[in-house]
């Protein structure tokens, strides 16, 4: 007997497949060689597979989500390959695993003081634009100017970021930033939106603050 199928970030899917998504995003690391490394989520991948435009074609996450384990898309942290292909799991790719965590390399003094100066940041959701964009009010408390902020969103079966573009903010100012918090998925009763962990350094990547401002700036 076939499960029931249920529609899940858009995507048709079988029954019990949301709380696996679920689950995969509470698995954050993988054991290779003994070295614990960072998963890479849906959309940090070195291939494009459209992550800003839909949801995983095999697993069905979000972009900034973690894959459900066995999805043909992830990247294995190791060695750059399809997790679900390489030799990394059987101990061939240990040496993989070391290089890839000697790359974890520590935060430049630069990158320290974009850490703390996010610390600074207040905001608050203020409700949503005309086009379904939630609006924000956000304040620089910090001595520096960022590109982005990054803060966290919630609704039924998702968990994922944004990544509000703050550049214009000078310090001691605040503005009124608007962003798509997947508004294509959630409907504005279903939003949640929750501040962040720090990030680190294995985590840096998932973090628009270390981008480059506009040049125009």
């Amino acid at each position: 007997m076939s499960k029931r199928r249920v529609v899940h970030n858009g995507v048709e899917v079988v029954e019990g497949w949301p709380e696996r998504i679920e689950e995969a995003q509470t698995v954050l690391t993988v054991s290779i060689a003994g070295i614990d490394l960072p998963r890479i989520p849906y959309g940090d991948e070195s291939e494009d597979w459209g992550a800003h435009k839909h949801p995983c074609r095999d697993c069905a996450v979000l972009k900034g989500q973690l894959h459900v384990p066995s999805c043909d898309v992830e990247q294995c942290p190791a060695c750059g390959g399809q997790a679900i292909g390489c030799d990394c799991d059987r101990g061939i790719g240990q040496d993989q695993a070391r290089k890839r965590a000697r790359q974890v390399r520590p935060f430049s003094k630069h990158e320290q003081s974009i850490v703390g100066a996010r610390r600074l940041f207040t905001w608050r959701h203020v409700g949503f634009a005309a086009n379904g964009d939630a609006t924000f009010e956000v304040e620089n408390g910090s001595t520096m100017r960022l590109p982005f902020l990054t803060i966290g969103v919630e609704g039924p079966n998702l968990r994922g970021g944004a990544w509000l573009r703050v550049s214009d903010i000078v310090p001691g100012s605040s503005a009124v930033v608007r962003h798509d918090c997947y508004k294509d998925l959630l409907e504005p009763t279903e939003v949640e939106f929750f501040e962040v962990d720090d990030p680190t350094p294995a985590t840096r990547d998932r973090f628009w603050e270390f981008k480059r401002l506009p040049k125009a700036l």
